[in-house]
């Protein structure tokens, strides 16, 4: 039996370069994606599974993708395919009013688990064929639900389950 010291094999100084190269670009991106994020120039939605879509009283296929101020609702029913952006007020007044909701109008959020949000996208802005508003329409609490009616007075119902 043989007992002695065991030599590793040095590691070239190319592969070395590679794994400070690596490192680096590791900690540039986190660093980068601090900053965008914790500054507030962009934020993220994330997919609610937890949620159903009701259009008119009627169940519709459709997903809410959800983040800390905003949200987006789609609804997917083939051929009326439409999204409207939520804006959370961050409390509910004794009427149940917690925020508005804007029209997405041509746009129709992609079906991703989660959806990065900037200044400019999702590209879903008041027009003026939305009407003189400076804001949408009210995004009421209803129990465990929210509900807004659109300009063509079609009433969605987010329901949590």
């Amino acid at each position: 039996m043989k007992l002695g010291t065991i030599h590793p094999e040095p590691v070239s100084i190319s592969v070395m370069k590679g794994l400070k190269l690596a490192v680096l670009v590791f900690l540039l991106l986190a660093f980068s994606w601090a900053y965008v994020f914790l500054s507030g120039k962009a934020g993220y939605l994330v997919l609610n599974r937890r949620v159903t879509i009701e259009v008119n009283g009627e169940l519709v296929q459709g997903e809410m993708l959800e983040g800390r101020a905003t949200g987006i609702v789609t609804r997917r029913d083939v051929g009326k395919e439409h999204s409207y952006k939520l804006f959370f007020a961050g409390d509910t007044d004794m009427t149940g009013d917690m925020g508005f909701v804007v029209d997405c109008h041509q746009w129709v959020a992609p079906h991703l688990p989660f959806l990065l949000e900037t200044r400019h996208y999702p590209p879903c802005n008041m027009l003026q064929e939305d009407g003189p508003k400076p804001w949408g329409w009210p995004l009421i609490k209803k129990g465990n639900s929210m509900q807004f009616i659109t300009k063509d007075q079609i009433t969605i119902w987010v329901n949590r389950r």
